[in-house]
């Protein structure tokens, strides 16, 4: 009489194990990879949203509830100015803060966090050292500059530069540049007259 062998020895039941737990490390190491991933994507889609902010506050301005210089309640963008307005348009908590016919605007801030530095300019382009600590409130990573110098174009154009900084993902990131982006532009000076502020 024959006997045939039902089931699984161990031997097979230990590598049918092992070749699962393999495929299943590398499933959740890639699975691990893609959140870190994501959490890069979902900062530079943010930075992107307030870049953009930035630039079309700068550009075209705004509107306030209150009257300003002139009557109205625009707040004119550099497109509305005779020459570039001078440097400083950032809180010291980093919010963007734009002022134009006497009128101030500061769009887009958050309660203010602390972020604890741990080396110059790291987590975020603000830190002086790995020993302080650096309270935000907004998105700008550095003083936002405008140059309408040599550069311009017969005083008629402003070199913008500001920096983005997600100061969220950035202090807890192994590498804060993934976190912060620097945008260049020019802005035409559009208004002949004296500018309302």
């Amino acid at each position: 009489m024959i006997h045939r062998q039902r089931g699984f020895t161990i031997i097979e039941l230990l590598f049918a194990s092992a070749a699962t737990g393999i495929i299943i490390l590398a499933a959740s190491a890639f699975m691990l990879k893609s959140l870190s991933w994501y959490d890069e994507l979902s900062a530079k889609i943010e930075i992107n949203r307030h870049a953009r902010e930035t630039y079309n506050l700068l550009a075209f301005g705004g509107k306030s509830a209150s009257t300003g210089k002139d009557g109205t309640k625009y707040l004119y963008g550099l497109r509305g100015f005779n020459k570039a307005p001078g440097n400083g348009l950032r809180t010291s908590t980093n919010a963007l803060q734009f002022t134009s016919n006497k009128l101030t605007l500061t769009p887009d801030s958050f309660a203010t966090m602390s972020v604890t530095c741990t080396g110059s300019g790291t987590p975020i382009p603000d830190c002086k050292d790995n020993h302080s600590s650096q309270s935000v409130s907004g998105w700008i990573g550095s003083d936002i500059k405008l140059d309408d110098g040599p550069k311009g174009v017969n005083n008629l154009t402003a070199e913008v530069t500001f920096t983005i900084t997600d100061a969220f993902q950035a202090q807890r990131a192994n590498g804060t540049a993934a976190f912060t982006d620097t945008y260049y532009t020019s802005f035409t000076l559009n208004r002949d007259e004296d500018d309302p502020h």
